[in-house]
């Protein structure tokens, strides 16, 4: 049995890691207590401000009162149990300093589909989604292909065009029918909170930018005092709800239903979800290790195990699914603290919060026009990380189309209502959503583009120039295999430099073939030449002054000038391998992806 259960879920180890210079404590280290606890509050205030969407959801469900308040305050509860579980050492957990906040791309999906089929069919659709998340885990990372950055781009242009619209009608007063005239005063209080949260991501120091939410929302509540949107009114009934109270208040928990129409979307933006997941994995773990190579798949796969589990228990609760956030990895990178305990401690502060009802009373009494601007502010923010990251690989006509086709189709749904008015009630929450709509065309689009595209490929160096031949091969491949740009760039710089040497040294006798190898994680160069083994200097400091003397010889000259190229081409490639055989050279460099 316990065979089995090794096989399925392995139990927890720690990788190695080498301490980063900029970082106080990696996970696996003991802060002192006071450390810890200051960093925990830190946490949960961030965490805390972002429950921000689970009042939206909320509120675009028709819940109010009481059961809003059990909503929020039961999510808030995941939140914390998600965070707990990460900062463990257990089977299903990363082992890290990751915390758990609302998701705002399910709460995309999560309110059509309760609008449309109930909170029960949602809260089925999260339980289905939760399992399946859960066992993916284990494979997931190795599916990295599917959705590569052009589509995750897509998914975030996309996800911040939905948010917009929400957004401007809370800042404005304006009503979805257009029966209601704008509202100067929700415009200042909109516009006095967005430049609040913009001045502090634009000037502040990097522990207050990640505070920008709460310090934002705290000059709109001000605004909103001075134009009589939140007063005294306001605080008697924050102050009017008990001091602590179970969080569930007067939520009722709703009977799981399992109808295909909410399944079908919540499935999807949960698989989705979990490779955003993988990214915050990924980053977490670069943090705790300066020696970082690559992903450590066995804790990506304990942390998406996690993040089903809360998915499920979302569902079994009724709430909104939680998951990792990305500003409490700014801010442990911000504070060198990236101690697990610390997310324990946090996730423990979460849990406490919930169970203060006059928090979640406070947040549900947020004037509209407040949480508008952040929601146009959350839009902004993510349609241009969408856009850095379709431009973050190279493009050609194959992506162009992904892109384009992809972002079209999923603006027409989104502009175009109409377009969905015939489709019948069960689908509608999947074809007419211009967000899964989007990023479904781009993930087929993107599979059906990959036919025909050889990951391998090789050319004959035999041009004048072949260090700028090599470099325009490599463009070529980089940008048929949508392979990032800063990698491509190196491999470029370290090809060139590389037959720089060979012929400068007289190491190679003809022309050379170049071979190059890519998948999702690895490009590997092979370069091929008649002629002896590369044979690289040792870095040793460079005495200048010596060199310039009259007396010094070309051979002191050619030493300096290959200590000098191979210590550029071991800083540019990752691995550098080289060897002879039968009077041919090969120099394998390995680059990481």
């Amino acid at each position: 049995m316990k065979k089995l259960l090794d096989a399925i879920l392995p139990p927890f180890s720690d990788s190695r890691r080498e301490k980063p210079k900029e970082m106080l404590y990696i996970a696996q280290e003991i802060p002192p207590t006071s450390t810890v606890l200051v960093a925990a509050v830190q946490h949960a205030l961030v965490a805390m401000m972002l429950v921000i969407y689970l009042v939206i959801t909320g509120t675009d469900i028709g819940l109010a009162g009481e059961s809003l308040r059990g909503f929020i305050c039961m999510g808030i509860l995941v939140m914390g149990i998600g965070t707990i579980l990460n900062g463990l050492t257990t089977r299903v957990s990363a082992g890290h300093l990751i915390v758990f906040i609302p998701g705002t791309m399910t709460m995309m999906v999560f309110i059509p589909v309760a609008n449309t089929f109930g909170l029960g069919a949602a809260a089925g659709g999260l339980m289905i989604s939760g399992l399946i998340v859960f066992w993916m885990g284990r494979f997931l990372p190795r599916m990295r292909s599917l959705f590569p950055p052009e589509v995750m781009g897509v998914l975030l242009l996309l996800l911040g065009m939905s948010l917009l619209p929400g957004g401007v009608r809370r800042s404005t007063g304006l009503s979805a029918g257009g029966g209601s005239p704008l509202d100067f005063a929700h415009v200042l209080v909109a516009a006095v909170t967005l430049c609040a949260i913009t001045a502090t991501a634009v000037w502040g120091a990097a522990r207050l930018r990640v505070l920008g939410l709460i310090i934002g929302a705290a000059a709109g509540l001000s605004a909103a005092s001075l134009t009589g949107g939140f007063g005294a009114r306001e605080l008697a009934a924050v102050a009017g709800q008990p001091f602590f109270s179970f969080p569930i208040g007067g939520h009722t928990i709703p009977t799981p239903a399992w109808v295909a129409g909410a399944i079908l979307p919540l499935v999807f933006v949960g698989i989705i979800g979990a490779v955003d997941e993988m990214g915050c994995g990924v980053v977490a773990d670069r943090m705790n290790n300066d020696q970082w190579r690559r992903a450590d798949l066995p804790m990506i796969g304990r942390l998406l195990n996690t993040s089903g589990l809360c998915i499920f228990l979302s569902g079994l609760i009724g709430t909104l699914m939680a998951g990792s956030s990305s500003a409490n990895l700014g801010l442990a990178h911000a504070t060198g603290v990236a101690a697990r305990r610390v997310g324990v401690a946090a996730g423990i502060l979460l849990i406490l919060v919930a169970f203060l009802p006059q928090f979640a009373q406070l947040i549900m009494l947020l004037p509209a026009a407040v949480i508008g601007a952040i929601m146009i502010y959350t839009a902004a923010y993510m349609m241009v990380s969408g856009m850095e990251l379709i431009l973050s690989r190279l493009l050609n006509g194959r992506r162009r189309a992904t892109v384009g086709f992809s972002v079209a189709a999923g603006a027409a749904v989104m502009l175009i209502p109409e377009l969905a008015a015939s489709v019948p009630a069960e689908w509608k929450t999947i074809l007419g959503s211009g967000l899964i709509v989007g990023v479904s065309l781009a993930i087929a689009l993107n599979q059906v583009f990959r036919i025909g595209i050889s990951q391998s490929r090789e050319i004959q160096l035999d041009e004048p120039n072949p260090a700028e031949q090599a470099a325009r091969f490599l463009e070529d491949c980089g940008a048929a295999w949508g392979a990032r740009r800063d990698v491509i760039n190196r491999a470029g710089l370290a090809v060139g430099e590389a037959l720089e040497v060979l012929a400068g040294a007289g190491w190679i006798h003809g022309p050379a073939r170049l071979f190059a190898e890519f998948d999702e994680y690895h490009l590997d160069l092979t370069l091929h030449y008649p002629g002896k083994a590369w044979r690289p200097a040792q870095s040793r400091p460079i005495d200048l002054n010596a060199l310039l003397e009259q007396d010094s010889d070309d051979r002191m000259i050619d030493e300096a000038i290959n200590s000098v190229s191979s210590g550029m081409i071991r800083s540019l490639a990752d691995r550098v391998e080289s060897e002879e055989q039968n009077g041919q050279g090969h120099l394998k460099l390995r680059f990481e992806h």
